[in-house]
Order: C-alpha cells, then sequence, then structure tokens
C-alpha cells in the first residue's frame, strides 16, 4: 500500500463508494463497517467476499444446466451414437448418452471456488478470513475452479436468479485484475488499490448511481448517454473528391447526465479521478489552472448535447489539495463549466449532503438566470 495515507480514502468510505459503484446497497447496511476494521482495502474486500459467500451457502448454490456427456446403462437424454461406437460402449452394454445436468457446478460457482483458494494463498489476508474460507470452502466440493479471466467472463449472464452473485464476481474480478505473483516465492500479493486508473470507474460509477437513487425520478432522469458528432450533411460532397470521408470518429459517451424536467435543465458531469485537480500555468508554477483537455472535452459535450434547454457542465474531482467544496465555475457564454471537488476523507453524511446540495445550487442559479 502507497505510505501517502492523506491521498487515501477512509476504508468505510470505500465501502460505501463500492456498493453505489456495483449497485449492492442492500449490504450496507448487513455489513457494519467500522472506522478502523480494516487495515487495507483488500482485507475489506476479503471479509465482504466471505460475508457473501455465507449469504449463498445458506440461501442455497445458483444452478445452471450443464452439459454432460457419460456412458450409461439406461438411454439418458440423446445418445451419441459415434461416441458409442468408438469408445466401443455397446459391447459393455452401455450407451453415450448426452445430456444437460442441473447443476451448482457452473462458471458463477467456480470462480467463487476460485477466488476462496487465490485468498487463502495470499499473505495480505488476514488469519480471521482465511479460517472462515477455509470453513465455506468444504461447501464447494465436486465445484471445479476457474479464473475468472475475460474469456470466462463473457460466460457469465446475470438475471433475477443469480443477481445474489453480482457483488461477488466483481470483487473477484478486481481481486484477480489487481492480484500480482512474486517470482522469487510464488506468492500473491495485491497492488495498490488507490492508484489512478483502478479507482476512476469506481469514482464515476459511484457518482452516477448516487445521483439516480437519491434524485426523485418524477422530476429528474439521470443516465450517461451518449453524445452524437454533428456531421455535416454534405461532406461527401464536399471532401469526398480529395480524402476518404470517415463520418464515425468514436463513442463520446459521458459519465452522468442529470435532467431537471421541471427547470428543463441539463447537468452534464464528468468524473476525473487524479491526484491533482489543477496544473501549472505555462512557464508559471504559482499560476493553477484547469486542465485545458478537460474543459474542451465538457464544452464539447455542452455544444453537441441536443437537449433543448438550458445546459450546465461540471468536472467533479477528489478533493486532495484543493478544496473546492463550494465550486469555481468558468463563465463560458453558453456553456458554463464548474469545477467542484468530492471530499471522500469526510463523515460519509457530509459527503452526501454535500453531493446533493451542489445539484441544488446549480438549479437555484439556473432559476435566476
Amino acid at each position: 500500500m502507497s505510505s501517502d495515507r492523506k491521498t487515501q480514502i477512509p476504508i468505510k468510505n470505500l465501502f460505501y463508494m463500492l456498493c453505489y459503484a456495483w449497485n449492492v446497497l442492500a449490504i450496507m447496511d448487513d455489513v457494519k463497517v467500522g472506522s478502523d476494521d480494516y487495515d487495507d482495502a483488500y482485507n475489506l474486500l476479503s471479509r465482504v467476499f466471505s460475508y457473501g459467500i455465507g449469504k449463498i451457502i445458506r440461501s442455497g448454490f445458483h444452478r445452471s444446466y450443464i452439459e454432460q456427456t457419460d456412458e450409461l446403462a439406461t438411454v439418458r437424454g440423446k445418445i451419441s451414437v459415434q461416441r458409442s461406437i468408438a469408445t466401443l460402449s455397446m459391447q459393455k452394454k452401455r450407451l453415450a448418452c448426452e445430456y444437460d445436468e442441473y447443476s451448482p457446478n457452473d462458471v458463477f460457482n467456480q470462480i467463487l471456488k476460485y477466488t476462496i483458494d487465490a485468498l487463502i494463498r495470499n499473505p495480505n489476508v488476514s488469519a480471521i478470513t482465511k479460517k472462515e474460507l477455509k470453513k465455506q470452502r468444504a461447501f464447494f466440493g465436486g465445484i471445479d475452479s476457474v479464473p475468472p479471466t475475460k474469456e470466462n467472463r463473457l460466460k457469465l449472464v446475470f438475471n433475477r436468479n443469480n443477481i445474489t452473485y453480482k457483488l461477488l464476481i466483481n470483487i473477484a474480478i478486481m481481486l484477480y485484475d489487481n492480484t500480482v505473483v512474486n517470482e522469487e516465492d510464488g506468492q500473491n500479493t495485491f497492488k495498490d488499490f488507490f492508484r489512478q486508473e483502478q479507482m476512476h470507474k469506481v469514482f464515476e460509477l459511484f457518482i452516477l448511481n448516487f445521483y439516480a437513487l437519491h434524485l426523485s425520478k418524477d422530476t429528474y432522469r439521470v443516465h450517461a448517454p451518449k453524445i452524437n458528432w454533428h456531421i455535416a450533411e454534405d461532406a461527401t460532397d464536399i471532401w469526398g473528391g480529395a480524402f476518404d470521408v470517415d463520418v464515425d470518429p468514436g463513442d463520446r459517451r459521458t459519465d452522468i447526465v442529470i435532467e431537471n424536467r421541471d427547470l428543463n435543465l441539463q447537468m452534464i458531469f464528468d468524473a476525473k479521478y487524479y491526484k491533482q485537480t489543477f496544473v501549472d500555468a505555462y512557464m508559471n508554477q504559482n499560476d493553477q489552472r484547469t486542465r485545458t483537455g478537460h474543459l474542451n472535452q465538457i464544452r464539447g459535450y455542452l455544444i453537441d448535447s441536443e437537449f433543448s434547454g438550458k445546459k450546465v457542465g461540471a468536472l467533479i474531482y477528489p478533493m486532495v489539495t484543493n478544496d473546492l467544496k463550494r465550486g469555481k465555475v468558468h463563465p463560458i457564454e453558453g456553456t458554463p463549466i464548474i469545477i467542484k471537488t468530492i471530499n471522500l476523507n469526510d463523515e460519509w453524511k457530509s459527503i452526501e449532503g454535500d453531493m446533493l446540495d451542489f445539484v441544488f445550487r446549480i438549479e437555484q442559479a439556473q432559476s435566476q438566470a
């Protein structure tokens, strides 16, 4: 783990963020996470994983129809004639049959078993959690072990019958993607959870799902739509003789879009998980500026958005050194952009209140415009 504790999020707040990001808010009340219960993010994830495994064991494993091929004395499913001939099974008064068996030995439970074994072997996981996982592993007899590789993830299809697995699979994937093997002793260790690329998606989904839950659906629409490029209709006529014309420059998907139907107002938020909110101006370290690339990106969204009412943009960063809880606005005509920080080290109730207050203050300003 990084030694810079000031830039890290309290474990309790990280847990809440993950619950929002993964849309598993019910577990927030079930798992009691104190401020000092865990010494790092991975022990938290391991403990929550073990907690979820316990619930799966008590409620019963998810089952799927698994294709099986066996030599049987009685016909089951359909007979594989070619296999029966190849194995001479008919001489043994048996037939090779292909049939579907309703079994817990599916990819969901196989990934869980793999993760249990990986956590038991990992020296970073606490002895208390390992002891519980070893007891739980006994219930996975007859279930194979497969890692949550990208190929195996494609086999996962969530529905209402297996939605309880969503949290556990997400944890399994996160642990798998962030585990490294020491070449000297072969032991597994964890990467730094708080590195920028790891936390960016969590930060973005947390904000999106927070507003989707807490803003009234009667008044607001919270989503993350694509912003289409405005392509000239006569592009081929103008450019086709001299150049190859590409009318699809690529997708531009927003992070968070909040639309207030009553005020006819659209707020486009872009989540930026950076250690520094501002950068030094050219040749002047004392002049801190918003990243021009970030401003141009959000301004492009505002310009090309097809929303017919008022539009406001915002760049949202975690607070590290720059405290912009109140927010700072760049009043660009037609495309105002607000820079805002969220103090993830604050009490959770204060974080929730700050995020809601931010939306209400934008609305208040725009209602007076």
